[in-house]
């Protein structure tokens, strides 16, 4: 809107009267004449503006001149309405930080009259001194810069920065802890975790596969994934042997001297088949074959484990007998 203004202003110069009636002219003038740099100073505005009229003021720039500056933006007050014209005053604070006589800017004000005619007068800038503080030069005495002070240090500041220091030193063991008895299988307190048996992690992971129903929404390279990846992790803890990495061949010849039912041997070798065909050659297996997947790796997972259970039993009756 300023920016408007100011254009609208311009435009106006050339065309518009320049003058409202005699003693009404807005003036501007500073809240005193003199100032230390750096110190701060009112420049304010006095306008007349009768009812009804509407005032447009320019506002002063960020700089107005080379060497000062504005601090805030002007703010318009009314302070008397008398016999339908009104006394306004606007008000912008300004500093210098330079020394020497500044003559601040013309403004620009453009009035409305209650006959729609525009009046645009020109707002002259009064002239402002900033000077420095005085030197006595009787008792002057130049003298180097001095260097910093050094205060020594308190108990109360290096007790913050030595807290911080344990606190994080704190927050690290526990974290190195927590890893470290993870890895072990141990708990933060540093007892043993008591892990599953492998047939109940497998029975598991089966049944959250069949919850999942993978090969349902058409998933079944997934739904295999996951089926021969939980019958190869209980083979690997059931039997010692490196499961996860053997290929299928290997698999099962390592598990021909393991004493597995030679019917429950051959289904889930025919699992372990449909699941390479369906990953590694784009095969779909029928709905069938889906259906039996689960069942067939429970069965193998429930009568390896009952055989263990029956072998451990037979194990403990001969030394039983033995004693």
């Amino acid at each position: 809107m300023k920016r408007y203004l100011t254009i609208l202003a311009l435009s106006l110069l050339s065309i518009a009267a320049f003058a409202q009636e005699d003693g009404k002219n807005p003036v501007s003038r500073l809240s005193r004449d003199t100032i230390l740099i750096g110190d701060q100073i009112e420049w304010i505005f006095d306008f007349q503006l009768a009812e009804g009229e509407e005032l447009f003021l320019q506002e002063p720039e960020d700089h107005p001149v080379e060497g000062i500056e504005t601090i805030s933006k002007m703010t318009l007050d009314t302070l008397s309405v008398k016999r339908g014209i009104a006394e306004i005053e606007g008000r912008s604070i300004i500093t210098g930080f330079d020394s020497g006589s500044f003559y601040l800017p013309q403004l620009i004000a453009i009035f409305q009259r209650n006959s729609g005619k525009l009046d645009t007068v020109l707002i002259d800038g009064p002239v402002l001194e900033v000077t420095v503080p005085p030197i006595d030069t009787a008792t002057f005495e130049l003298n180097d810069i001095k260097g910093q002070i050094k205060y020594p240090l308190t108990f109360k500041e290096a007790a913050f920065w030595f807290g911080m220091l344990l606190l994080l030193a704190a927050v690290v063991y526990l974290i190195w802890r927590f890893i470290s008895y993870r890895r072990k299988n141990m708990s933060f307190f540093g007892k043993p975790v008591a892990a599953d048996p492998p047939h109940i992690v497998a029975l598991r992971s089966l049944e959250k596969t069949r919850a999942q129903k993978l090969w349902q929404a058409g998933k079944q390279k997934q739904f295999y994934t996951a089926v021969t990846d939980a019958l190869r992790q209980y083979m690997s803890a059931r039997y010692d042997i490196g499961a996860m990495e053997d290929t299928s061949a290997e698999l099962f010849d390592d598990l021909k001297d393991k004493d597995i039912d030679p019917a429950l041997f051959d289904r889930i070798k025919e699992l372990f088949t449909t699941a390479d065909y369906v990953k590694f050659a784009k095969h779909t297996a029928s709905e069938a074959e889906n259906e039996d997947a689960i069942p067939v790796a429970v069965k193998f997972v429930n009568d390896t484990y009952m055989q263990q259970v029956e072998s451990e039993s037979k194990e403990t009756g001969k030394q039983d007998q033995q004693q």
